[in-house]
């Protein structure tokens, strides 16, 4: 049996060959083509090279003779001279060593001889220079008896740089010829080889393609659903074998699909049916945003009982921006997690409902999007018993004030002596009494605060806030509770944070709160770190501390009122949990967000942004 990897194989042997002979004698003919560029390269570049040192020192001789001209005879300048006559009689040693053209011997003699003649005529001049004659007849000897020379050896180096430059001309010349030559063989061995790989790849690619173009056409029909089709079996190699196999495939598939297809039916409408009875509202999209799926809720929710809605874009059927926003992807979901006010809100005619809306993105292989599917569960009515909560304690801790007034109005009375001396057991109970009652007073302010600032009632005062001023009036009454644990406090504050507007006294309220939690959870000899800088227009404000850290579940719990977390909010007489999520209305009211970073036994990172804007 001739395998297709065997005819595949000698399809490639061929193609191969016929490669190696084209590279082949393509290195040939340009390693010849290279040689005798290289070799003239290598032999002349040294002598015009020479040639044009021995002319760059024989200037430079000229011109410390005429710095003796004009300034008069000096040693140092004599030196120079006789350092450059010293290059060039070693440029004119390597161009004898370089020599290869017959005229070179004749022109480095000449220069030879000229410059000998040039060196003597120098020595007269420097003689002159030594003595007490006139400058004109000093520079009359120069131009007539010194120059003259120079330019008959500046000649003969011009020449033997012209001879060489010429030479090198030549055999580039040659190399050019010589390069056409290859180049036109080259290009004839080329196109035979072309021609001869065209003719193998087209007999082997025949004998390949024509059992798997049949196996195709088989496939395809097999494909739109032609189940009892065969794949025709003419060879006997892999393709061969993949046919038989795929003959085997497509008869499981008939079988498989006459037996299965009532309960595949059956278990669609089992899914709808599902669908259609879960208490959520179901939206179903494709990628184009067209409706495909709306379970009962759904439909009643958006007010489409009589509306043909199915394959309709969605702001043609639902009228809330805000809901066609997230159900097209162009807005975060809510979820409820990270804002306990994140609800999305339909107004009715007769009520206002509220719902947590989650949107699920339907993808194939994980890249390409096939629609979307948005779920909306209604939470109006435990949205109606926050509220309800919060105004029953608004009332209560209203109705407490007065009696806590009078309270500790009569203890501060009693305490003062003025109903009768008092002894020291009594003093005690009245204290304790006393303190009980502050702390009544503050949580009874709190929950008043809270109930304000949830309902956006709470009287803010915007002035000019300097964030130094802020820390040191917040951070002052904490020294001293940070002295007895023996807490190092780091400020890391940007010098560049200009001031901003907002309540000077909430944001002081803020700040205390955060770093009174974290003083409380660092341990003795612990660290607290107090970072503020600018990011994206926002103020961003951290407080870090080495605590035992939060429990990731309940980092999303740590900011709703009455919520205490174990081996965090470690209860206190008067704390009920509520210093955070007055701190989270105080910077939402700001248009701000807070949220805190924690693992456990590495500390927590409680952090907020205020927009400078």
């Amino acid at each position: 049996m001739k395998s297709l990897s065997y005819k595949i194989g000698l399809g490639y042997v061929v193609l191969i060959g016929i490669n190696l002979a084209i590279a082949i004698f393509a290195i040939y003919h340009i390693n010849r083509l290279g040689s005798p560029v290289e070799r003239v390269l290598k032999e002349k570049y040294q002598n015009v090279s020479a040639a044009q040192s021995m002319s760059q020192a024989l200037a430079q001789q000229e011109l410390v003779q005429q710095a003796m001209l004009e300034d008069g005879f000096d040693s140092s300048l004599v030196n120079n001279f006789h350092t450059y006559k010293n290059e060039f009689y070693n440029w004119h040693q390597k161009a004898i060593e370089g020599i290869a053209l017959p005229a070179e011997p004749i022109i480095l003699d000449s220069i030879m001889l000229n410059f000998q003649a040039y060196l003597s005529v120098s020595d007269s001049l420097n003689l002159l220079l030594q003595q007490s004659i006139t400058s004109e007849i000093q520079r009359l000897f120069y131009s007539d008896k010194i120059h003259p020379v120079a330019g008959k050896v500046e000649f003969f180096c011009n020449q033997l740089k012209q001879v060489n430059q010429q030479a090198i001309s030549d055999a580039d010349k040659r190399a050019r010829d010589y390069s056409s030559q290859a180049n036109l063989l080259i290009i004839l061995f080329a196109a035979v080889a072309v021609i001869l790989s065209i003719a193998a790849s087209v007999r082997f690619t025949r004998g390949i393609l024509k059992p798997i173009k049949s196996t195709t056409d088989t496939v395809r029909r097999i494909g739109q659903g032609q189940l009892s089709q065969k794949i025709e079996v003419t060879t006997d190699d892999e393709i061969a074998e993949l046919g038989r196999e795929f003959n085997k495939m497509t008869e499981r598939l008939e079988a498989y699909e006459r037996m299965n297809i009532n309960q595949i039916l059956l278990e669609k409408k089992r899914s709808e049916a599902i669908v259609a009875g879960m208490p959520v509202s179901i939206i179903v999209t494709d990628e184009a945003n067209r409706l495909l799926l709306m379970n009962e809720t759904a439909i009643s929710l958006m007010g489409a009982l009589d509306i043909d809605w199915q394959h309709k874009p969605v702001e043609d059927v639902i009228r809330d921006k805000e809901l066609i926003q997230l159900i097209c992807g162009q807005k975060d979901q809510v979820t409820g997690k990270k804002d306990h006010r994140s609800l999305l809100s339909l107004k009715r005619p007769d009520k206002e409902l509220f719902f947590l809306v989650r949107r699920i993105q339907v993808e194939v292989d994980g890249k390409k999007s096939m629609g979307s599917v948005t779920v909306l569960q209604d939470v109006t009515s435990f949205k109606n018993l926050d509220r309800l909560k919060s105004e029953f304690m608004a009332a209560i801790s209203h109705e407490f004030r007065t009696p806590l007034t009078s309270i500790n109005m009569a203890l501060d009375i009693l305490l003062k002596g003025v109903k009768g001396k008092l002894n020291i057991n009594q003093r005690e109970l009245l204290e304790d009494a006393k303190k009980d009652g502050q702390r009544l007073r503050n949580l009874v302010r709190e929950l008043l605060d809270l109930s304000k600032l949830e309902a956006g009632k709470y009287p803010f005062t915007y002035t000019k806030v300097h964030l130094r001023e802020l820390f040191k009036y917040s951070l002052d009454p904490l020294h001293r509770y940070m002295e007895d644990k023996a807490i190092k406090l780091k400020l890391r504050i940007d010098k560049h944070i200009p001031s901003f507007e907002a309540d000077y006294y909430q944001l002081s309220r803020v700040l205390t709160n955060l770093v009174e939690n974290a003083i409380q959870h660092t341990p003795h000899n612990g660290e607290i770190q107090i970072e503020a800088f600018i990011e994206t227009g926002n103020l961003n404000v951290c407080v870090i501390d080495s605590g035992e850290g939060i429990p990731e579940e309940a980092l999303d719990l740590i900011f709703d009122k009455f919520v205490q977390v174990k081996n965090f909010q470690d209860t206190e007489s008067g704390n009920i949990g509520l210093g955070l999520a007055i701190a989270r209305e105080i910077v939402e009211a700001h248009k701000g967000k807070i949220w805190c970073e924690s693992k456990l036994g590495k500390g927590s990172r409680f952090c907020f942004t205020i927009p400078l804007s």
